[in-house]
């Protein structure tokens, strides 16, 4: 398929709030394309998606309004018109709009029609609805219908816009990532193909903002609904309609480490943080985190300390050297011991040492997130969290202590995906070792512990958890042990208190603990279910 206009898809990084650089590169993709037709960028190119609040603040609108008051005057002089997604003022609304800058106007506006307002997107909150459908445009003798994001996965604007008479539906993007949403996107941008019998052009937005991932995956998709065009997943990418490029489609555990490497990437950097730092115990999800960092952002700056307890065993420190070895990082060792001895004397008197809770155990936990925190505070480095979503979803952490941290990369993923994503990681260069990957899952809070003295095999937790979270499926309608399910639902439910204090991570699967999952902490729901 050959489009009659020379279309160029920007599918970049912007950051939320920093309006002259994403102005810039916009000026970037403008002018090293001097003789396109036209450049596509996505949705909210201009201030970053999603911008929250921000757009809420009238100052921060009048600076938009100057920066399209800027794109507009250089539009004089050059040649390809720009699409360019921003919020804009209309009448006294806001809206969420995509603006046709070219030959010193601009030249079409749209606003979106559809306003998402599920999962993580709250639309509603902050723009006004788009009201009439959406006209076409006419440019250099084809009509162009364009559509924003959400306006793609109903028939109505679409069918509205082939009505009118357009070629071409080209759609812009915020489009967040999780590890069926390619093929679900794809399937869409099909229907609408399909009912209309037009090309479509597809550009999304790439980075990490905060807990959110944008993959790009942008494309084209000819008439017959054939993909022609597929931009790299998690890269920025500028590329021509009228230079052929396929890249490849990525397997699962890749797509979710360059997702979560990427979301770690970005929220450093855009941050302003000076590296990472990690607590190394030896076990398999502080070695994934670590490889994560490293891939990230470089070993030089990612700085891994093992902090171990009389309870450590030998097999953990020599698995924390060796795997910071592999990944060339540096580690330090800062024994807890005596502290753990200062806080019983502390204590005597008012918490008996042989209790059987987990009291003590908690207070070994809450000695390495002071230590990390004391060396975060003095380096500028910023600690990253390793808890797995099972964990965080049963409450298997300790606040302020491993629950310590400004991110975490893993957040969002189930034990067996740690464990899918170390095997795959290892392929691409071993930097964690087998023993790691093979033993049994321990805290090392006490002698002879593992993680299955209190939870359920995890293979059997991550099922029933994606049951509960993911399907919301009832207790009655999953299909485990009722007993076995029913102490993982209260598990899951007494653990909110604990997620609403935990830091931001990854988003990757379809329903992520905070935006997407909102649970109240006081829930009398749960004391029906027995």
């Amino acid at each position: 398929m050959t489009l009659p206009l020379d279309i160029i898809l920007a599918q970049l990084n912007p950051t939320v709030g920093d309006l002259d650089s994403n102005l810039n590169k916009i000026r970037k993709a403008w002018d090293t394309n001097p003789e396109s037709d036209l450049i596509v960028f996505s949705e909210m190119i201009l201030i970053g998606y999603p911008a929250d609040d921000l757009v809420l603040k009238p100052n921060f609108i009048d600076q938009v309004e100057e920066k399209i008051k800027i794109l507009v005057e250089e539009s004089k002089d050059k040649k390809p018109y720009i699409l360019v997604g921003t919020p804009w003022r209309d009448d006294g609304k806001l809206y969420n709009a995509a603006l046709l800058i070219g030959d010193g106007k601009i030249q079409h506006t749209v606003f979106k029609h559809i306003l998402p307002n599920t999962g993580v997107f709250d639309e509603k909150r902050y723009f006004a609805y788009g009201g009439d459908l959406p006209d076409i445009f006419e440019f250099k003798g084809t009509k162009l219908g364009i559509l924003i994001c959400e306006d793609l996965w109903s028939d109505k604007v679409a069918l509205h816009l082939k009505k009118l008479g357009a070629e071409i539906l080209i759609s812009a993007h915020g489009s967040p990532f999780h590890y069926n949403k390619v093929s679900r996107r794809q399937a869409i941008a099909s229907a609408r193909v399909k009912e209309t019998k037009l090309p479509l052009v597809y550009v999304n937005q790439v980075g990490g903002q905060d807990d959110l991932i944008f993959d790009g995956h942008s494309f084209v998709m000819d008439k017959d609904g054939n993909i022609t065009h597929q931009l790299p997943a998690f890269e920025e990418s500028i590329t021509s309609t009228k230079t052929p490029t396929l890249a490849k489609e990525l397997p699962l555990e890749e797509s979710l480490y360059k997702a979560v490497t990427l979301g770690l990437q970005d929220y450093i950097q855009k941050n302003g943080f000076k590296g990472i730092l990690i607590g190394l115990s030896g076990g398999i999800d502080s070695a994934l985190s670590a490889a994560i960092a490293v891939d990230a952002l470089g070993a030089k700056n990612v700085h891994c300390v093992m902090m171990p307890s009389p309870y450590t065993s030998q097999d953990s420190l020599d698995d924390a050297a060796e795997c910071a070895k592999l990944l060339g990082v540096q580690l330090d060792t800062i024994e807890i011991t005596d502290a753990m001895t200062a806080f019983d004397d502390m204590l005597n008197g008012f918490i008996d040492k042989n209790t059987t809770t987990t009291t003590f155990e908690n207070i070994q936990s809450r000695l390495r997130g002071m230590v990390l925190m004391a060396l975060s505070n003095e380096t500028g480095k910023m600690l990253l969290s390793t808890g797995n979503k099972a964990e965080m979803a049963v409450g298997y952490a300790t606040l302020y202590g491993d629950m310590c941290g400004g991110y975490n990369a893993i957040k969002d993923l189930y034990k067996g995906q740690v464990y899918a994503l170390s095997k795959w990681r290892n392929t691409q260069s071993p930097v964690i070792p087998e023993r790691i990957i093979t033993k049994a899952p321990t805290a090392e809070l006490k002698h002879d512990q593992t993680d299955q003295d209190t939870l359920p095999p995890y293979d059997v937790l991550d099922d029933i958890l994606e049951h509960l979270i993911e399907k919301d499926m009832a207790v009655e309608d999953i299909p485990h042990d009722r007993e076995t399910v029913l102490h993982v639902w209260k598990m899951l439910n007494a653990a909110e208190y604990k997620r609403r204090q935990s830091p931001p991570g990854a988003k990757v699967t379809p329903k992520a603990f905070g935006r997407d999952r909102r649970y109240p902490i006081t829930n009398g729901f749960l004391k029906n279910q027995s």
